[in-house]
């Protein structure tokens, strides 16, 4: 009876007790919704507690935020629709099925003899009518009665029904009118283009303080250092800065002008359009079910089933068609489909005894439709554990799961992480199966074999399990089946989790059945057949291609605790190669963008036969490729050739084998500091070392350097070469460490290199041990003057030259040649060494010549700029030193544009030419593309220039030819240049001897910041150093400073620390070689990828660029690419060997990528030596030598296979995606395969395609916004409401909930407080620590305060755990709040908790000792796991908050307490003081905080002193 009561109270409204009904015919029902809490309520009173699109629940007051939909998309809830169903299948049943069993059918009445004889009794006739009238009139009355009543009731149903669909009527129309609010608000956006006239006084005044802005900050630059002061006009800078502001000149009478616009509303239409669209139409009339008598018989329970048996046998199905029950007509066979749409939804189709057997006519109508919420979700997400294409096609998938539970590496069970919220569904409907007594077994009731159960394995847990093995009392073999009260133990398999357990049952009879019942719950038929629609979460799996090492003694223990210690319970990357059997052929590895430091080894598999637990029993199968490469270090910096440099010999093998260490690298001895700092402490152990794996290697000095792994000898010995020495050595496992990613910043610090043109005597074939010594003792560990002379692959040693330089007079001693004079070595055939020869270049031209007039001749203009040619182009002087000029345009020191000033004229001639020929000229509809050149009109003046592209929104970027800048402009300020005046005056230069500081490639942005400031429109002297096609031309610029000397703007720039010298050789240079001029190369680029319709689509994002574009592959676009790749490799061996070429025309090509795999590619920009380039079909963008870079298109047929895409709806904050934003993409997105809803196609093919990306059920935008990267577009507001979600990715919920799934072994709860005496009662505390003067932790000292447990107190327990404190376990798990053991400063462990991670390098943790309340900050090896029984005691500390003061307004005290600093030393000091002695509390409130006051031994206020001496004020 209570369960049915349940029933019937869940159908009704907890709040305004009006029952639950689905919609039907149109009208909108009052379905019971669910908030985030789990309460649940019906429509109409969740739509009166709405507020701002915030519910809060009623009954435990926590908010819910509701989505775009309202209260109607919040979750239904199936349980109580599914009874509001059955309800109405039973009403149905019994209307149709019922026969009437009190009616008879009236048989009609005899015909009325006529009576031949006269009446002898009139008054017995007449009585006899009066007394049939009274009767008549008694049931009019009756019916009457009825009839009025039933009118009354019937009215005011109709009248609830009408109101209700008024009130929804009225709703509709009420969104409407916000809807077309909001579109009119949207129109409102931009505001400020309706007032012409403020915008420009609003652009004057910007350009007014724009400029005055620079003025100041010139000043000030010069006040700073004056010597700048050359490089301005300062008479023009005092009076920009004295020029007074003309108020006058503002007309800011424009700002009281308005818009003109106005909103009108035409209230007559409005009206009518009301009448029309909202109505009272008549209809059909529907019957209104409630009042009808109804026949209702006392219900009939089905036969008894003692048998409990996991399916209906054919004599149950027999026996149930015969039972009394089964005279009712069944329903039909479509309800009964539908009652089968999903776990969720799953009923029984015959009566139970436990289901309500009542009609619910007031809620469940005739004909109404059967919506199930979560079947259809369990029906499409649901799939076979082993539905994987078989091993042998050559695919590796790959899945996210943890394990749960292991039995050998060849036998262990995992679950899937993206099935996480379909198994905790699981959980939560079999734990409600379980409440209350369903389920429970009698002694009468049979066990088998096979059958499902539900068992209890942990506190409030339960878990469906099948019977292995059933074992009755008094035999020792299994049986097929037995009663309950003969059962003596059961073998259970956790199918959910892999492990099996065993039930023991002490006692026989009806007490086997108690104690079976403790544990364990039977299920019947219609629960069964609802859980056999949820396949087992547990997957059984085995590691591919290994075997024990001891195949005769089998998996040894210590492989199983491997395999659990290792694994534990983090999520971990499962490759499936195929299905043997019943088992998944896997391989566990890391995770490849994990960034955390793990003991997880790159392959579980591999880890194993490396600790020699394990061996392959067959070749390994090949990688997949989406396997991770190790990280390798970046090659050595080779010196420039015939450059003399510095060296240390830091490491010697042979003359034909040694490493040199150039000593000019200040990185390099930070980078050793760093080290040792960094790997001082304990951690990031290697458990599996790969061939060519970077780390850190420990050296015999006991100190850490970066090594190499180039071997594996075994007995878990690895062998190293140390990258920054050069030397090999073996160790143990142990003495390597991982390496972090900031140490492989720096390249391999030694270079292999060997003695040039040098070999053995006599046509040796190896150097004998006195050469190998004798080279020793001359130079290793010596600083050595070396030169290359060759330029060789990186892998071969670098033919070099080693010069002695003796200190005393100056002479170099050569080593090759020593070597040769003692015959240990000898030159090759022809390469003994020449002189070195001296530099005899010279610069200048002789004095005596100039005089003479044989020096070269100007090229001076004429000072008549009429009669002056023509000269689009730049012409280089023929002298090429001392070159007045102009910059234009500062880019970097590598690249910037100086005009010459000799070129004046004709710049102005080509200005005037363009003024007259574009000055009245209107646009003209040209499709304007890249590479084409223009008349530019950029701030009043027409200009030449080049286009570089052109957005689909019509802007320009242009190129200015005569400045070098580029602008962006409307295609409305371009004119076609007439091809007579195409050219450029601007030069490209870079300055010359002289390179980027810090050891990098490209130059700072300090740098060009700085050169650009000083630099931009100043006046300089230049010389051309070499006179090239190529550009930028290297250059020498000089600028005077105040004193009239000439600075060099390179000495400059390396006096400020911002570039470094280029080193020259100081011996013989080599004669030049004849380098062929780099080729012309012309390149087109690829074709645009193909765009896919819009609408919803699951594509892979390959990559994330830095300015948030989001590159996307398509499924077919995947398949593309695996053959691409194929392709490419064979096309680039067909190629010829790549020659130098000039990179400015080259778009499309090939690109050699880490993996020494071709790739096609786009060329970007080029930076010194290397080209930055884009991979066409993945997105991402590299900096690759220019060796690397192939100028050529492979397989023009296929277009580029990923498609850049856009986020839709948001804007960045600050116009464009900062890098945390573009962290935060890469790290949701990378690599990963998402929903995308595509909103709009881009008319450019090149262009960003608008998506909108499903995460989980929620969109990124939101994501984005959530954390402050974005804020939602307004315009595309309107759009949101179409995005279509899938269904699928709703059980795709990557938030892990790994508790309790570790087994053997406890989970930990937390600490336990004792409880308060009630509100205004004294009690005596002791004040264990003070945080500050109002906030200070104590122990209530109540009668049972000495809290023990079996006898033992805390003080004893602490003293024993300390005894034998090293048999403890350090702390591997590090939750928040969680339990732990802490040493104190005086050695002991006490109880403690985690705060949280105060340090990383190294690793350390906050933690707050709970029985005192001090806080203290350790490390990793002073944390300890706390045992069991310690977590049983409360904690000895409350952390309370003192009422009644508060800090003081004006605090004059300086010394402040540094955590609090609104309290001062002296007041904690002071309320130290007072606390001493017998203290008492009274409670004043619990929630939020704990809030008492504090008395002293007289009974007053312990901070009224602290008040009187003006430390503390009064609350």
């Amino acid at each position: 009876m209570s369960e049915r009561s349940d029933s019937l109270n869940a159908l009704v409204c907890d709040i305004c007790g009006l029952a639950y009904t689905l919609p039907e015919d149109g009208v909108a029902g009052n379905l019971p919704h669910m908030l985030l809490c789990g309460h649940i309520f019906c429509t109409t009173c969740l739509r009166s507690l709405e507020c701002k699109k915030v519910i809060v629940c009623p009954d435990c007051k926590v908010g819910s935020t509701l989505s775009e939909d309202g209260v109607e998309g919040l979750q239904v809830d199936s349980r109580i629709v599914g009874l509001i169903y059955t309800a109405k299948m039973n009403m149905r049943k019994n209307r149709g099925g019922e026969r009437p069993r009190n009616r008879r059918p009236k048989s009609p009445d005899p015909p009325l003899k006529e009576s031949t004889e006269p009446d002898s009794h009139p008054e017995n006739a007449l009585t006899n009518a009066l007394c049939q009238a009274e009767e008549n009139l008694s049931q009019l009355e009756s019916i009457h009665q009825t009839l009025v009543k039933g009118l009354a009731v019937q009215a005011k149903k109709e009248r609830s029904r009408l109101l209700k669909e008024i009130d929804d009527a009225v709703d509709r129309a009420s969104g409407m009118l916000h809807r077309r609010k909001g579109a009119l608000v949207a129109e409102l956006t931009h505001m400020e283009q309706l007032f012409p006239s403020s915008r420009l006084e609003l652009n004057r005044v910007e350009e007014r303080r724009k400029a005055l802005q620079t003025a100041i900050q010139k000043a000030r630059q010069v006040q700073h250092c004056p010597s700048l002061g050359e490089y301005c006009n300062l008479e023009e800078l005092v009076e920009m800065l004295q020029s007074p502001v003309d108020v006058q000149s503002y007309d800011l009478g424009c700002l009281s002008l308005g818009s003109g616009l106005s909103v009108s509303v035409h209230g007559d239409g409005l009206t009518q359009s009301l009448k029309a669209s909202i109505q009272i139409t008549v209809g059909s009339p529907k019957v209104l079910t409630g009042d009808e008598p109804v026949a209702t018989g006392p219900p009939q329970p089905g036969p008894e089933r003692k048998v409990w048996r996991s399916s209906l046998s054919p004599q149950d199905k027999r026996s149930s068609r015969h039972s009394p029950g089964a005279t009712e007509p069944s329903p039909p066979r479509r309800e009964q489909a539908s009652q089968r749409i999903g776990p969720a939804q799953a009923s029984s189709p015959w009566p139970s005894p436990d289901s309500p057997n009542v009609l619910i006519e007031e809620i469940v109508q005739e004909g109404e439709p059967v919506k199930a919420a979560s079947g259809r979700q369990m029906k499409k997400s649901r799939k076979s554990a082993l539905n994987i294409p078989p091993g042998g096609q050559g695919k590796v998938f790959q899945e996210w799961v943890f394990v749960t539970h292991v039995v050998n590496p060849n036998h262990f069970y995992i679950r899937h992480v993206a099935e996480n919220r379909a198994g905790a569904l699981l959980s939560k409907k079999i734990n409600g199966l379980c409440s209350g007594e369903r389920g429970l077994f009698a002694p009468g009731d049979v066990v088998e074999t096979g059958s499902m159960m539900f068992m209890r394995w942990k506190e409030g847990m339960w878990s469906r399990v099948l019977v292995r093995e059933v074992f009755q009392r008094g035999r020792d073999e299994p049986v097929p089946c037995s009663p309950v009260s003969e059962l003596a133990r059961l073998q259970v398999f956790f199918q959910d989790y892999g492990f099996t357990r065993v039930i023991s049952l002490t006692d026989g009879g009806a007490s086997a059945a108690d104690s079976l019942n403790e544990c364990v719950r039977r299920v019947d038929l219609a629960v069964q057949a609802e859980m056999n629609r949820w396949p087992p979460q547990a997957v059984r799996c085995s590691l591919k291609d290994i075997v024990p090492a001891d195949l005769e003694a089998g998996w040894s223990s210590e492989a199983q605790a491997e395999f659990q210690r290792v694994v534990g319970c983090k999520a971990v990357e499962m490759q499936v190669f195929g299905v043997e059997r019943d088992s998944l052929l896997v391989d566990l590895k890391k995770a490849p963008m994990d960034k955390s430091v793990s003991d997880m080894p790159l392959s579980l598999r591999d880890y194993l036969v490396f600790l020699e637990l394990a061996m392959f029993y067959s070749p390994i199968a090949k990688p997949s490729p989406s396997s991770r490469r190790p990280l390798h270090f970046y090659p050595p910096a080779y010196p420039r050739l015939m450059v003399e440099l510095d060296a240390v010999v830091c490491h010697v093998n042979s003359p034909s084998d040694f490493y040199i260490q150039l000593v000019d690298s200040m990185e390099f001895l930070l980078l050793n500091a760093k080290l040792q700092e960094c790997y001082s402490a304990d951690g990031l152990e290697v458990f599996c070392p790969t061939l060519e794996q970077a780390c850190v290697a420990l050296f015999e000095d006991k100190g850490w350097y970066r090594a190499q792994v180039i071997g594996l000898p075994g007995n878990r010995m690895v062998e190293v070469r140390y990258v920054d020495f050069g030397n090999k050595k073996t160790l143990s496992v142990k003495d390597i460490r991982k390496l972090k990613d900031e140490f492989l910043v720096l390249p391999a610090m030694a270079i292999q290199c060997c003695l040039a043109d040098l070999e053995p005597p006599g046509n040796a074939e190896s150097w004998s041990e006195e050469c190998k010594e004798r080279f020793r003792n001359l130079a290793e560990q010596k600083l050595m003057s070396t030169m290359a002379t060759e330029r060789v692959p990186w892998h071969q040693p670098m033919p070099v030259r080693l010069l002695e330089v003796n200190s005393s007079n100056d002479q170099s001693t050569d080593i090759a040649e020593l070597l040769v004079k003692e015959e240990l070595a000898s030159f090759r055939k022809g390469m003994k060494p020449q002189a070195p020869t001296v530099e005899t270049d010279i610069w200048d031209p002789p004095f005596e010549g100039l005089v003479e007039g044989g020096g070269p001749e100007l090229d001076l203009p004429s000072e008549d700029g009429d009669t002056l040619d023509l000269q689009p182009n730049l012409q280089l002087p023929k002298n090429l030193k001392d070159l007045r000029v102009r910059v234009t345009h500062v880019a970097s020191p590598g690249s910037f544009f100086v005009q010459l000033l000799q070129m004046d004229n004709h710049l102005k001639k080509v200005y005037e030419m363009l003024k007259d020929e574009y000055a009245r000229s209107e646009p003209l509809p040209v499709d304007w593309k890249a590479e084409m050149h223009c008349a530019v009109y950029v701030s009043g003046v027409w200009e030449r220039g080049q286009v570089c592209s052109v957005s689909s929104s019509s802007i320009a970027e242009v190129v200015r030819c005569d400045f070098g800048n580029k602008v962006k402009l409307h295609i409305s300020n371009l004119r076609p240049l007439r091809p007579d005046l195409i050219g450029c005056l601007a030069l490209e230069c870079s300055l010359s001897d002289i390179r980027p500081a810090g050891g990098l490639t490209t130059w700072t942005a300090t740098a060009c910041d700085f050169i650009s400031y000083y630099m931009r429109g100043a006046m300089a002297i230049m010389t051309i150093k070499e006179n090239t096609a190529e550009r930028p031309v290297p250059v020498a610029l000089y600028c005077s400073n105040m004193a009239g000397q000439d600075v060099s703007i390179a000495d400059f720039l390396v006096s400020e620390g911002l570039a470094l010298k280029e080193r020259k050789p100081k011996g013989p240079l080599p004669a030049p070689r004849c380098a062929a001029p780099p080729e012309a190369v012309q390149t087109r680029p690829y074709a645009p990828p193909e765009l896919p319709h819009c609408g919803l689509r699951q594509m892979t994002v390959t990559a994330v660029g830095d300015d948030g574009v989001i590159y996307a592959m398509t499924r077919h676009a995947e398949h593309q690419f695996e053959k691409l790749k194929d392709r490419l490799q064979q096309h680039i061996r067909s190629l010829p060997r790549q020659k130098p070429c000039s990179w400015k025309n080259v778009l499309g090509c090939a690109v050699m990528g880490s993996d020494m795999l071709w790739y096609r590619g786009e060329v970007l920009e080029l930076i010194g030596g290397h080209v930055k380039v884009r991979y066409v079909d993945q997105g991402l963008v590299e900096n690759i030598p220019a060796c690397h870079v192939y100028p050529t298109v492979l397989c023009e047929d296929v277009p580029q296979l990923c498609i850049p895409c856009r986020l839709h709806g948001v804007i960045p904050v600050g116009g464009e995606w900062q890098w945390d934003a573009v962290a935060l993409l890469r790290e949701l997105l990378h690599n990963r395969s998402v929903n995308l809803q595509i909103m709009e196609l881009p008319s450019d093919p090149l262009g960003n395609m608008t998506v909108q990306v499903l995460l989980d059920g929620m969109t990124l935008s939101r994501i984005m916004v959530h954390h402050q990267h974005a804020t939602f577009d307004p315009a595309a507001s309107a759009q949101e409401e179409y995005v279509v979600t899938s269904s699928v990715t709703e059980l795709d919920d990557w938030e892990l909930n790994i508790k309790g799934l570790e087994d053997p072994g406890p989970v930990l709860g937390v600490y336990t407080y004792p409880r308060l005496p009630d509100k205004g009662e004294h009690f005596p505390v002791q004040i264990k620590h003070l945080r500050t003067p109002n906030e200070v932790f104590l122990c209530p000292l109540t009668e049972d305060g000495d809290e023990s447990e079996d006898g033992e107190s805390l003080e004893e327990a602490l003293k024993q755990v300390n005894a034998d404190v090293d048999r403890l376990p350090l702390l591997t798990d590090f939750p928040i709040e969680g339990p732990c053991l802490a040493e104190y400063s005086d050695g002991k462990y006490y109880r403690a908790k985690l705060l949280g991670f105060e340090g990383f390098n190294p690793v350390r943790f906050l933690v707050r000792h709970v029985d005192f309340g001090s806080d203290d900050t350790l490390s990793m090896q002073r944390l300890r796991q706390i045992p069991l029984q310690l977590l049983g005691f409360p904690c000895q500390a409350i952390k309370v908050r003192v009422a009644g003061f508060k800090p003081p307004r004006l605090n004059l005290e300086k010394e402040r307490v540094s955590y609090r600093p609104e309290w001062s030393m002296k007041a904690a000091l002071e309320m130290i003081d007072l606390l001493h002695g017998c203290v008492t509390a009274s409670v004043m409130s619990t929630e939020p905080e704990k809030v008492v006051f504090l008395y002293d031994e007289k009974g007053v206020l312990v901070h009224l002193p602290l008040v009187e001496k003006g430390l503390a004020d009064l609350e």
